[in-house]
């Protein structure tokens, strides 16, 4: 039977961020079954075709790159209507994230923003596609996402007056309808980059009182301004300090979720989580971070009519949980069956990728008038060619896996 219609092994590489998880409870190395390295920072597991890290497939002692297996029989492994509307290639990109410490401050662009980026300035920004993504919590997760409401960055200014003086008029000029609330807080957030990054001594004076306030009010249970003083520490005096106070704090439980769309500023700061993408790694990032920091971009790219961040909070217990995120490019569903328990998925002509995180899965497919299996295990991961139809999952075990397909 030919190789590409049946459900196709991957290998996949992982990224070795410093904000990675080190050590023993690493959680990618642990989820793989593979040796901790000694100070090697396990950030991300890349599952899909980017470049920059692809998957490999698994025929038989051999191995071949994803990339390749598909554009050897695009229809079959992809399908057509994929193949319509996103051409010969896979349009997402799956991820196992285990942060250990704070991602930077950072926007994705939305389309035309990214072809724009991409031809200016193609070494810092890989690719001409735009990165709407869904982050679901594992073990949890603290993040910052979208800009806090207009009456919580009154509040933060009256709490620490010394941010209202470092940005001046527009701190002192607040809007007199609720609609213009909006724009406001997006006009003190791109005021608070501006200023940073053409006078960093006000900057740096700034920080200096704030350190004093946070110091003298300062509790262990307070995560936010806990970890203001670790990345102090560490990142010294940088703007992204600022978006600690001007940025929404979110904490999701596990199976609880958050989309990230186009402009949206955002940081992960701790937690494990499955993240899914379109495929793309075009990342605008403003602070916090050794690497290379675009706020003229950020400032093109932030979402003109702020809004809320969407957040999922379904039943953990469900036995299938889908994330209907505002995404063409993928839908991911978490099955959390227990043993013996079985399921049926219609691939409806899309390509799809199986992850198992805890236990033991049997798929089931039918070929030549005859039904085939294959076993798989927690840390693999296979994908599913849209030729198929559909397939059967049967649970060995209390299984956590997470499939993500082309809705």
């Amino acid at each position: 039977m030919n190789n590409q219609i049946r459900p196709l092994f991957l290998e996949n590489q992982i990224q070795h961020y410093t904000w990675g998880e080190q050590g023993n409870t690493a959680f990618i190395p642990r989820l793989l079954g593979i040796p901790v390295q000694p100070n090697t920072p396990y950030a991300e597991l890349w599952i899909g075709t980017h470049p920059l890290a692809p998957s490999f497939v698994r025929l038989g002692e051999k191995k071949s790159l994803l990339t390749k297996v598909i554009s050897e029989n695009p229809e079959a492994i992809l399908g057509e209507r994929v193949i319509q509307r996103f051409g010969p290639q896979l349009p997402f990109l799956l991820k196992v994230l285990s942060a250990a410490e704070a991602l930077s401050i950072q926007v994705h662009p939305n389309k035309k923003q990214a072809e724009v980026l991409h031809s200016r300035d193609p070494d810092h920004y890989p690719d001409a596609n735009h990165k709407p993504e869904i982050a679901i919590a594992l073990n949890g997760l603290k993040a910052l996402a979208g800009f806090k409401s207009f009456d919580e960055t009154v509040a933060v200014f009256e709490q620490f007056p010394e941010i209202a003086e470092f940005l001046g008029h527009v701190a002192r000029t607040l809007p007199l309808e609720p609609v213009d609330g909006k724009k406001w807080v997006r006009s003190v957030y791109l005021t608070a980059l501006r200023r940073s990054e053409e006078n960093p001594k006000q900057l740096s004076k700034l920080l200096q009182r704030l350190d004093k306030r946070i110091a003298a009010t300062f509790s262990g249970q307070d995560f936010l301004r806990e970890l203001y003083a670790d990345l102090r520490q560490k990142y010294n005096d940088d703007v992204g300090l600022l978006s600690l106070f001007l940025l929404q704090f979110i904490e999701l439980k596990p199976g609880e979720a958050i989309f990230i769309d186009a402009g949206v500023p955002h940081a992960y700061l701790k937690g494990t989580i499955i993240e899914c993408m379109a495929n793309s790694d075009n990342v605008v990032r403003a602070g916090l971070t050794p690497k290379f920091k675009d706020l003229a971009a950020m400032e093109e790219i932030i979402e003109p009519a702020p809004h809320p961040v969407p957040v999922y909070r379904p039943d953990p217990k469900a036995d299938e949980i889908v994330y209907a995120a505002p995404a063409e490019e993928f839908r991911v569903v978490r099955l959390n069956l227990v043993g013996g328990q079985t399921k049926k998925i219609e691939m409806h002509d899309s390509v799809a990728i199986l992850l198992v995180l805890t236990g033991c899965l049997e798929v089931f497919w039918n070929s030549g008038g005859a039904e085939n299996k294959v076993t798989i295990r927690r840390g693999e991961s296979l994908l599913i060619p849209a030729a198929l139809e559909k397939i059967r999952l049967s649970a060995q075990e209390n299984v956590l896996a997470f499939a993500v397909h082309v809705p």
